[in-house]
């Protein structure tokens, strides 16, 4: 009995400053009588003379935090953390400075911040997705509350940044992806780059590229090159994703040719593009004529080859060159047959053709033999390699053919050099198959 004696003396010396209509209050929430505190505290809420004092907002924050720190209690007034973050605002508006919350205690923050925390992480540990956002959105409220009013013991702080990125991965599982991304937004502003937040910024990148947000797309992804300086190739793919789905083909091939003749392009910039033009959407390819989209794949060509300028060692950039001017072969080899007749104007219109094959075949046969080369000497190879080199050899014997049927009767020294040409690729198909 001394000992609650005591207590009770202590909590009116306490809270002297508040009116006796406090006290009812004051004595039940400082026995842990806290359901009848919270009907007390209602009360005076309900109460136009006590409605407008801070003091009553502090109660109720007092009074509603312990309803939601007891496990029991919170089941039984499951509003009790909404409330009290409701009288906290309240309490803050009354009371700016927070001058009787820091003279009677943290005590209510405290319990605010740590069981929000501890609900969404055990909400998030069962992957109960919607839950942990909502306890730990909460949460994150409490600790910027915190961090603005300097009421922990480092001081002033603006973000906490375990809360936020778990609050936002809740909020990603939970289909929140608004809320989720002005989250990894707000981590990705202070460019936090430890290796484990790399992902929030493929995650905003793919948000903004869906919404067309050019402005904050180019904003965060000089951030996330900044920051992440060694994985440029992931960068430069999500930009050339960005113009892939939200700019013309046209205007992708005029940026090409610009950087270019820059000068300045990297290897990753030439796949990038190379990538970006050898598989075009069937809506970019509508909206452009024949000629338009054998530009396209010309500049994909263009692009893999001079990737492999770069670096000489990667046999598939230069086999993709070769493929993609065979393809064109390909399409010229059907618009020869398709112009059968005997007229004179038909016959200028397949030797035409067939001079644009000349070339076509020329540029092929020299980049897959590059692809060829590289990839032959190369030990071991990867299963995609072997499939490159045995479609080359294939590939190259089918043109050294064309070239010496074309020869035959008109250059007998070309057609007996591509005639052996022509049997050394044949010799080898399905060499490569089970490599």
């Amino acid at each position: 009995m001394k000992k609650v004696y005591l207590s009770l003396l202590l909590a009116t010396f306490f809270f002297t400053s508040f009116s006796q209509n406090y006290t009812p209050v004051t004595l039940n929430y400082t026995t842990g009588k806290f359901e009848d505190a919270k009907k007390d505290i209602d009360k005076l809420a309900a109460d136009p003379k006590a409605m407008d004092k801070a003091e009553t907002y502090l109660w109720k924050l007092n009074v509603y935090s312990e309803l939601f720190g007891d496990a029991t209690l919170r089941a039984k007034y499951p509003d009790a953390g909404k409330d009290a973050m409701a009288a906290l605002l309240k309490y803050t508006e009354k009371d700016p400075g927070l001058a009787k919350l820091k003279e009677y205690g943290l005590r209510p923050i405290i319990l605010l911040y740590s069981e929000t925390f501890n609900m969404g992480r055990d909400y998030f540990q069962n992957k109960d997705w919607a839950n942990a956002y909502n306890s730990l959105n909460m949460c994150q409220d409490v600790s910027e509350f915190i961090g603005k009013n300097s009421l922990n013991s480092n001081g002033k702080y603006t973000i906490d940044t375990t809360v936020v990125l778990y609050t936002a991965y809740a909020a990603q599982n939970a289909g929140k992806i608004d809320e989720a991304n002005k989250r990894y937004k707000s981590l990705a502003d202070w460019k936090i780059n430890d290796k484990e937040y790399e992902d929030i910024y493929k995650y905003i990148l793919d948000y903004d590229t869906k919404r067309k947000d050019e402005a904050s797309f180019k904003k965060y992804l000089s951030i996330a090159k900044e920051v992440y300086p060694a994985d440029m190739a992931v960068w430069s793919q999500f930009e050339m994703n960005y113009m892939s789905s939200n700019t013309g083909i046209a205007d992708i091939l005029g940026k090409y040719k610009a950087a270019d003749a820059g000068g300045k392009m990297t290897e990753d910039d030439y796949i990038s593009y190379a990538e970006t033009f050898a598989t075009p959407t069937k809506d970019q390819l509508s909206s452009l004529d024949s000629v338009q989209q054998s530009n396209v794949k010309l500049a994909a060509a263009d692009a893999f080859a001079k990737a492999y300028n770069l670096n000489n060692k990667n046999g598939i950039y230069a086999f993709n060159a070769g493929v993609l001017y065979y393809a064109l072969f390909g399409v010229l080899d059907d618009r020869y047959y398709n112009l059968r007749g005997e007229s004179a104007d038909l016959k200028k219109q397949r030797d035409d053709v067939t001079r644009q094959q000349q070339e076509m075949s020329s540029k092929s046969i020299e980049w897959l033999e590059k692809g060829y080369n590289t990839l032959k000497a190369k030990e071991p190879r990867e299963k995609n390699e072997n499939a490159s080199l045995g479609r080359s050899v294939d590939y190259l014997a089918n043109l050294y053919m064309w070239k010496r049927d074309k020869s035959r009767g008109v250059n007998p020294k070309d057609y007996d050099a591509f005639d052996a040409k022509y049997k050394i690729y044949d010799s080898e198909h399905d060499k490569y198959k089970n490599q």
